[in-house]
Formats: C-alpha cells, structure tokens, sequence
C-alpha cells in the first residue's frame, strides 16, 4: 500500500529519544546537577512511552499506516543507539560493533522496502481503493466529498 505522511518519522525522533534516555540512565549520580539531569530524563521518558503508546493505538484506525509508525519507532531507536551510545564510556570495539549493526539492519531495511515498492507485488486491498466506497459501507449518510480527476 502506498503510504504518505510524517508520522513515521515523527516516530523516529520517539525512537530516538528513548534511545537517548536509555544510555543516559547508565550515568552515574555523583553531583546534584546529575541527580537532577536524571530525574528530568525519567520524565522524559514517561512522555515518549505515553505518546508512542497513544501514537501506536491510533495505528489501527483505517488508512493510518502502522508499519510506518512501528518502522519509525525502531529505526529511530536504532539511529540514536548509535548516536548517544558514543556517550558512554566503554571500549571502541563496543561502539564499532553497534555501528556496524545499525548501518546494517539500517541497509536490509531500505533494500527490503525498495524491492517491495519497485517490484509491483504490493497491491492495495479491492476495499481501500476507493475511499468514498470504504467509508459509505460504514455510514448510511456519508457524503463523499472528495475531489476526483475524472469529475464524477
């Protein structure tokens, strides 16, 4: 199916964040200011589940792309793992083998998407063709307003 929007990436900078507070928590608190930047991150992150969680329930409204939103969320997790684990303080062998797998899982998923997209095997549901039929099947009084190029 074809899918438009931002809310796929909108997911990733979710992802992402979680990313973040995740290697974050790892710190120590040795100074009032950390304390503080640690308390500050837990509640961070009760937002971003909250908003991930209320994103991914409106997912299973109709034309809303999940996979898009669900995509979104890990690769975004997995671009800020590589980002913010530069932060912690561990050997370089760690920091380059997690490069490594996000470039790759990074990799797989655009070959994947773009073969599916470019070899035609994607073909939208008969009943999500046409829109104004979808929501008319629901709703006795729904007045399609949608403007088409072949002027019905």
């Amino acid at each position: 199916a074809i899918s438009v929007g931002s809310s796929g990436a909108v997911m990733g900078l979710f992802g992402g964040k979680a990313a973040e507070v995740l290697c974050r928590c790892c710190e120590t608190e040795s100074t009032d200011q950390d304390r503080i930047g640690h308390q500050v991150r837990k509640e961070q992150c009760a937002g971003v589940m909250c908003s991930v969680t209320v994103v991914l329930l409106f997912s299973f409204i109709p034309f809303v792309d999940w996979a898009a939103h669900l995509g979104g969320v890990v690769a975004g997790f997995c671009v800020g793992m590589i980002v913010f684990a530069a932060d912690l303080k561990k050997a370089l062998f760690s920091k380059l083998f997690w490069l490594i797998v996000g470039i790759a899982i990074t990799a797989v998923y655009f070959i994947v998407v773009f073969q599916m997209m470019y070899s035609g095997e994607i073909e939208p549901a008969e009943e999500l063709r046409d829109v104004c039929d979808y929501y008319k099947q629901y709703y006795d009084d729904y007045e399609c307003n949608c403007q088409r190029g072949d002027n019905d």
